[in-house]
């Protein structure tokens, strides 16, 4: 009896090791799509503030990661950057309207199991307006240490190089609509051996190309983000990258989106907070604020946010007339395009009233949510989370307002809590990208599903 039982423990014992086996040689996306933050993806940022004697002032941020050497060499770029610009600051006069300022960032970004890009950003502002930028990327496998350029990405004789050149062709040309960048340097940028050295980084679903504006457009400051979706371009690569970028064979996915903004204090912070969590979102901002704060629009844009309109004042559509609903994607657009270079293609109505904006054909695809955290109710940080735990499926939508005074503590705790419970978090473009499904006017959407965008 007991050789009897002792020969069955051995079977069950193989099996188990068999299943075993057969789970690890399996894609993730055979087993339990969703893997929760990898080691190699882990990052804290830190930050150190100086003044200088003329009162201007720099703040430093450092990054940690799961490998030192790579530490080093962006914590390097980032020192080298305060070194460099901070030194000409001029004078401020206080801390407040008057500043003086050069922030040096870092945005981080994750793909894959093992892929992680970083951003140096050296940002200099005065009297809060953006006067320079200077950047570098990188972009590691987090297991080695070895610097994946866009070489590693797309073969050295395929066809990407020349789709490369026409998205920074058409996207560069796009930004600023009424004016012409400079041609000489458009030029420049496309040839194929500056086009192999231009920065980049790779998120959720895109593979963004960064270009000063003042490279092409003198006098403009903020980032033009060539952006190429996955879909678009995977088919393009190379093995190892198109394993790297299969993201939607890991992770599930969802976008985390603020509305009412910008604000002076709050916005600040939950920008601290997103770039601290390597998160992006998408900031639906009133149209009328944009001039007064045109510098958080920018800060918006420049870290990598989608940013689209919550229409140009924050009244009750019902209450306004078909001519002035119809005229607001114009003036939209206008103060956009100043601000950061491009219109509008989408928009959140206030209050959710989007069939009156449909009705009147006033211009745009609307984006609505599937999650709704109630924050503007006032709840605290640890009751939105609570609802967001709770709530959150595959391709939804969640709804925030980065205007509340717990929205920069729980614009972390969300991004965090995400990323470890196996989601991708992507802006609202690359949401819909992701599935191929084309936003279009007249039309509304509440997440994307495997191309499903209706309620749940």
């Amino acid at each position: 009896m007991k050789g009897k039982r002792a020969e069955a423990m051995k079977r069950l014992t193989a099996l188990i090791t068999a299943l075993l086996l057969l789970a690890l040689s399996c894609p993730a996306s055979a087993l339990d799509k969703g893997l929760p933050l990898q080691e190699a993806h882990k990052v804290h940022l830190y930050y150190i503030d100086s003044t200088k004697d003329n009162k201007s002032q720099v703040r430093l941020w450092q990054a940690e990661s799961a490998l030192p050497e790579v530490d080093a060499e962006i914590n390097g770029i980032a020192s080298a950057f305060a070194l460099l610009y901070g030194e000409d600051l001029p004078a401020a006069k206080n801390t407040g309207d008057k500043n003086s300022r050069l922030d040096v960032e870092i945005r981080y970004s994750r793909t894959g199991l093992t892929w992680l890009s970083f951003l140096v950003q050296a940002r200099t502002s005065y009297h809060r307006k953006l006067t320079g930028q200077a950047i570098a990327s990188r972009t590691y496998d987090m297991t080695t240490g070895e610097r994946v350029e866009l070489e590693d990405i797309f073969p050295a004789d395929g066809e990407a190089w020349s789709v490369l050149a026409e998205a920074v062709r058409e996207q560069c040309t796009a930004s600023w609509p009424d004016e012409a960048p400079d041609e000489a340097a458009l030029a420049s940028l496309c040839d194929p051996e500056c086009l192999r050295q231009l920065d980049f980084t790779l998120h959720g679903m895109s593979l963004v190309i960064h270009i000063p504006a003042e490279l092409l457009y003198p006098e403009r400051f903020s980032l033009i983000e060539v952006t190429l979706m996955y879909p678009d371009i995977r088919p393009l690569m190379t093995g190892k990258a198109q394993q790297e970028t299969d993201n939607l064979s890991y992770y599930k996915t969802c976008a985390l989106t603020f509305d009412d903004g910008p604000s002076r204090g709050n916005t600040t912070k939950v920008l601290t907070s997103l770039m601290k969590a390597g998160s992006r979102a998408t900031f639906f901002v009133i149209g009328n604020r944009i001039a007064d704060y045109t510098d958080q629009v920018q800060r918006e844009h420049d870290q990598g946010h989608a940013v689209a309109p919550h229409n140009w004042h924050h009244g009750t559509v019902t209450k306004s007339s078909p001519s002035a609903l119809r005229a607001m994607k114009g003036k939209v657009d206008k103060a956009m395009i100043k601000a950061i270079g491009l219109p509008s293609t989408y928009d959140r109505v206030p209050g959710g009233l989007y069939p009156r904006m449909i009705e009147v054909k006033a211009g745009w695809a609307y984006i609505q949510w599937s999650v709704d955290t109630y924050d503007w109710r006032g709840l605290s940080a640890k009751k939105v989370l609570s609802r967001v735990q709770k709530l959150v499926a595959d391709g939804d939508i969640i709804l925030c307002h980065d205007i509340k005074d717990n929205a920069p503590i729980y614009a972390e705790t969300i991004s965090n809590w995400l990323a470890e419970n196996g989601y991708m978090m992507l802006t609202i473009d690359e949401l819909f990208a992701k599935d191929g499904v084309t936003l279009e006017k007249g039309h509304v959407y509440f997440r994307c599903a495997d191309g499903v965008v209706t309620k749940k």
